[in-house]
């Protein structure tokens, strides 16, 4: 059953479920970049070749539709086989399949980008995986198994204007319509007043408790503890009365108003965990060349 499921999931992935779509992307890259120390700073460009962390955020989403990229399809997420919305939780042994899953993957990748034995080139797909899942796992059905991540609850946007599903509204609908568009200098303008939020307003106080779990040297540890807290918005916000009480309906009303501020604290989330752990993974870049 769970072998059926997971080829579903990664099949309905296949089919263009984004997690937070290009523009939630890169605001977690716009973000994520201004928090990068001098050996942040130093270590992206040299990997990425001087590129931005915004202007790659979505290349894992192009990547898994190629050959050489359709086993990446389910890193994206984790399948958190809960009872939503009684009771959500994340164990690895349960929901990571076989393939992996984001909780491995970051871990892996983390690891790949620190690797001397592997080319440049492969330690640079390291480091715009690592980009990329860092803005997954924050995206609350990105950490849900139910109803193929929501890709199955059919809902509508916009005055019942258009049919959608639930995890392409959290995916899009929900930040693009908070942000005011979908593009890119939307992106880095809505990043802009998430980055003030950060350092003297609303997340001020927040983000430390953010990035508690900052070791690059726990494996698993901190990318599961990042699944775990996105999950449990699945209950807490996401379907916090079950599947039923939103199939069919239009959520850009009530539902869009009480879901926005958590999607854009979400966003929040990803892009200050990205900025700092790439600089423990400069940091670490730097131990190992003076040893």
């Amino acid at each position: 059953m769970k072998t059926a499921v997971l080829a579903l999931s990664a099949s309905l992935f296949a089919q263009g479920a984004y997690s937070w779509g290009a523009m939630g992307h890169a605001t977690v890259g716009y973000i994520a970049q201004n928090y990068l120390d001098g050996a942040g700073k130093i270590f992206t460009s040299h990997l990425l070749g001087g590129a931005s962390l915004a202007s790659v955020a979505s290349w894992a989403d192009s990547y898994r539709y190629t050959d050489a990229g359709k086993f990446s399809a389910s890193l994206h997420y984790i399948d958190a086989h809960d009872e939503v919305p009684h009771k959500c939780s994340v164990k690895l042994d349960r929901d990571c399949g076989e393939e992996g899953c984001i909780v491995t993957a970051i871990a892996n990748y983390t690891d790949r980008a620190l690797n001397d034995n592997l080319t440049l080139s492969e330690r640079t797909d390291a480091v715009k995986f690592i980009i990329h899942f860092l803005g997954d796992i924050t995206q609350p059905l990105h950490t849900e198994n139910l109803d193929v991540g929501g890709n199955e609850i059919s809902v509508f946007w916009g005055n019942g204007t258009a049919k959608t599903n639930l995890h392409a509204a959290w995916d899009r609908s929900i930040p693009e319509t908070l942000a005011g568009g979908s593009d890119d200098a939307t992106a880095a303008k809505f990043a802009k007043g998430i980055i003030a939020d950060l350092d003297t307003g609303i997340y001020k106080d927040l983000k430390e408790d953010w990035t508690s779990c900052g070791s690059i040297k726990r494996g698993t540890g901190c990318p599961k503890a990042w699944a775990q807290d996105a999950n449990k918005l699945v209950c807490s916000d996401v379907l916090p009365d079950g599947p039923d009480a939103v199939e069919g309906k239009d959520l850009s009303g009530d539902y869009y108003t009480k879901a926005a501020p958590i999607a854009r604290q979400q966003l929040a989330k990803g892009g200050y965990r990205l900025g700092l752990w790439l600089n423990k993974i400069a940091k670490a870049e730097q131990l190992k060349c003076r040893d």
